[in-house]
């Protein structure tokens, strides 16, 4: 799509990972329908947090019509994404994939586990533009329905369509837990730090087996005062990262070039 090209004229995506039934589809589908006409839905059938870029490449994928224009996936949010580029918009690929709303942040080191961004991955590495869309909801239940992305989320779309994006990079867009009101604005925010533990806790079913659940404990006590980690917690500004699933690290390519300069 042309940066200059008429939105009504966009065909729009929209997945998640929390499910094709979850509140934050059925915000964005209503987001999504007020700049163009030619909206998607293809979900997982059943929540898919945590699964990140993950594709399901050892058992089968099923796909279900639940009404025109919506669909449900047995797989991950990157398994939607391919299968509708694929199969059910074949006939002509999406302009953009919107994914989310996601109930809770998806910042800092926690991108890397989020089935909502790993969906912007897939798409943008198959050239689609794509914006994840997530609702921090630590503190109110009132953020649950999403009056943020109501009021700010078709004018955040509608200005970073205007500009050519680079190749394979996605928008991450996150919400504070705040009212409309209390918003100062939108700010561009790097990709904060932080520090994660993980707490295994082993309880025991009705037969006596052990199961286990997983928690993250984390602190942001060195995360950049411009980061998404601290911004977001100020409550004040909605947050947008650029990112790019690319995992290369530069900083010891030296050192690891002096180490096996010999081959020895």
């Amino acid at each position: 799509m042309k940066a200059n090209q008429s939105l009504s004229g966009l065909r729009i995506l929209i997945t998640n990972d929390d499910s094709v039934n979850a509140n934050g589809i059925r915000a964005l589908e209503r987001i999504a329908n007020s700049i163009t006409p030619d909206v998607w839905v293809v979900a997982p059938e059943v929540g898919q947090s945590g699964k990140g870029f993950s594709v399901t490449f050892d058992s089968t994928i099923r796909i279900h019509e639940i009404s025109p224009r919506k669909f449900s996936v047995s797989g991950t949010p990157a398994d939607c994404v391919f299968v509708a580029i694929g199969e059910v918009l074949k006939d002509k690929k999406p302009d953009l994939v919107l994914s989310g709303i996601n109930h809770g942040a998806n910042i800092a080191d926690f991108i890397g586990l989020s089935g909502t961004v790993g969906a912007t991955f897939a798409a943008s590495s198959q050239n689609i533009r794509a914006i994840a869309v997530s609702q921090d909801c630590k503190k109110s239940s009132e953020s649950q329905k999403f009056p943020l992305a109501d009021y700010f989320l078709p004018n955040i779309i509608k200005k970073l369509l205007s500009f050519k994006w680079p190749d394979r990079v996605c928008m991450n867009v996150n919400f504070p837990d705040a009212p409309v009101g209390d918003i100062a604005g939108v700010r561009v925010a790097s990709q904060g730090d932080l520090e994660i533990t993980w707490d295994i806790s082993k309880r025991l079913d009705p037969v006596n087996e052990a199961y286990y659940w997983l928690h993250a404990i984390h602190s942001d006590k060195n995360a950049d005062a411009a980061s998404d980690v601290k911004i977001l917690s100020g409550g004040r500004h909605i947050t947008i990262s650029a990112l790019k699933c690319k995992h290369e690290f530069c900083g010891c390519i030296e050192k690891l070039e002096e180490l096996f300069a010999s081959n020895g």
